[in-house]
This record gives C-alpha cells, sequence and structure tokens, in this order.
C-alpha cells in the first residue's frame, strides 16, 4: 500500500515538475543587428538680416537677425548713417571747371565795362576821340510786344531795358548810348526779346516768346561822331512764318562833335508843358473852346 501510494505521487510530481523544467530552459540569443550611421548634413550659411529699429523682421528658417542696438539707460543709441557714395573725382573736377570758368567769364566783362567807362572818362576829358550814339527805333506791330532788350559794344553790356510795367513796349524810341568812344572799328550786338499779343487768328501766339538776335560791324572816325539807330522791325508779309517775322535793321548817320552835343541837349530837354488858364480867370475861355 505505501508503495502505490509513493508511486503515485511521484507521477503527480513528475507532471508538475515537467513544465516547469521546460520553461526554465534558456531562451534563444537574438542575431546582433548592423545599423548604418547616419549621413552628415550639410547646411548653407544665411545671409544676415539688417532691419531698422521697429519695422518687423520676415526671415528664412534659421537666418540670423542683426537689430539696431536698444536704448540704454533710457538714452537712445545713435545707428550708423548710411550715406551715398562719392561722387567720381573726375565730375567733381568738371564742375569745378566750369564754374571756375563762369566767375572768370564774369570778371572778364566786368574788366571790359570798365575799361570802356575809363577810355570814354580819358578822352571825354581830352577832347580827343569819337563819340557813339545808339538809339533804340521800335517798328514792330501790335501782334509782338517788345519785353526785353540788351546791348553789348564789344562784347561788353552797355544796356538792359526790361518792360516792367509795359511801359518798354509803348514807346516808340529810347535812348541806349551816348557817350566817347575811341575811333575804329567796334562791333555792337543786339538782343531783342518779344511776347505774342496775337488776336483774330494770331490769338495762338499769346504767351509765346520771339527773339531776334543780331551782329553789326561799324566803324567811328577820328574826330567825328557816329548815330546808330536800331530799328527792330517785323520784317515779311502775311504769307510770312510768324516766328520770321521779328528782325533788326541799322541807320548809321556821322555828324560833327558839335551836332552831336546839340543833337543830345535837344533829347535831353524837358518836353514843354501846355499852357492852362487858371480856373476863375477873367476872360477864360472853356477847355472845350466853344464860344460863349
Amino acid at each position: 500500500m505505501v508503495d502505490g501510494l509513493l508511486a503515485r505521487w511521484c507521477a503527480v510530481a513528475g507532471w508538475i515538475l515537467l513544465p516547469a523544467v521546460g520553461l526554465a530552459q534558456p531562451a534563444p540569443v537574438p542575431a546582433p543587428v548592423v545599423t548604418q550611421p547616419p549621413a552628415p548634413t550639410v547646411t548653407q550659411p544665411t545671409a544676415p538680416v539688417v532691419t531698422a529699429p521697429g519695422a518687423p523682421v520676415v526671415t528664412a528658417p534659421g537666418a540670423p537677425v542683426v537689430t539696431a542696438p536698444a536704448a540704454v539707460g533710457g538714452v537712445p543709441v545713435a545707428t550708423p548713417a548710411v550715406t551715398a557714395p562719392p561722387a567720381p573725382t573726375g565730375m567733381i573736377a568738371i564742375r569745378d571747371i566750369d564754374r571756375e570758368m563762369s566767375v572768370l567769364s564774369g570778371d572778364i566783362t566786368n574788366s571790359h565795362s570798365r575799361l570802356q567807362q575809363i577810355t570814354a572818362m580819358v578822352l571825354e576829358q581830352t577832347g580827343g576821340g569819337a563819340q557813339l550814339i545808339i538809339e533804340h527805333q521800335n517798328d514792330m506791330g501790335s501782334t509782338f510786344r517788345l519785353m526785353r532788350a540788351s546791348y553789348a559794344l564789344d562784347g561788353a553790356t552797355i544796356a538792359v531795358r526790361t518792360d516792367d510795367n509795359g511801359s518798354l513796349a509803348d514807346q516808340s524810341s529810347f535812348a541806349v548810348y551816348n557817350g566817347r568812344v575811341s575811333s575804329g572799328d567796334h562791333n555792337l550786338t543786339v538782343s531783342l526779346e518779344y511776347q505774342g499779343n496775337g488776336y483774330g487768328i494770331f490769338s495762338y501766339i499769346r504767351g509765346y516768346t520771339f527773339r531776334a538776335r543780331s551782329v553789326q560791324s561799324f566803324t567811328v572816325p577820328e574826330g567825328r561822331a557816329l548815330r546808330i539807330v536800331v530799328v527792330g522791325y517785323e520784317r515779311g508779309g502775311a504769307t510770312s512764318a510768324i516766328e520770321e517775322r521779328p528782325a533788326i535793321r541799322y541807320v548809321q548817320s556821322t555828324m560833327s562833335l558839335q551836332e552831336a552835343q546839340a543833337l543830345t541837349q535837344r533829347a535831353n530837354a524837358p518836353a514843354p508843358a501846355a499852357a492852362t488858364a487858371p480856373a476863375g480867370a477873367a476872360g477864360a475861355t472853356p477847355a472845350t473852346g466853344a464860344a460863349p
């Protein structure tokens, strides 16, 4: 009986220990996994972005941003000024030369005018040399109004007349120059400027500017006086182009110094005033000349 129980207990113990022995066996070792190292990443450097203070910044991902320095202690930090590149040296030299030439030309003109004045004073005091009288005569029609007239003797300006208040265009003639000059050859340059004053079919020229320029050579005899009348006139007829009509001609006459002096005195003499009878005087006649 004891043998039977022992055999039965061994059978039960073997059934219980058999799975445990199977589970206790070592697990299979997995094969090692070989992995490749990752490839290095190459990135291109990005340009820095400089922005003004307070301006929105839009940059690509990863790009460095450079901004103006913030205020320190309440005091704003000055930002560097951006200046334009300097002008080329050659251009600066050309401007300097042009400026110097303009100044030199003005100095020469002033010196020439001063020399002519001194020459005229010397000749007038010594009674030698010759005399030159220049007058302007306006024979232009009402289509053109004289706005400016300039005269130069041997390259030096001797007179400039401008229509400041409308009186120049209304004058039929006026004096330009009267003084002593050295005898011999001279040149007179005249420049006239007109403003269109058309009406009717020529009303379109209102406001347009027309110019006429001329150079006249002449000879002043020793011990004599030469009178030159500059005449501005309208050349051509109705078939001539409107811009070709303003023209200049010259009328010359020679006289003695005494005649020139008398002519100057008559030109400078005041116009005689019209005689008028005092108001309420006895025997006075009405202004209309009607019989009483």
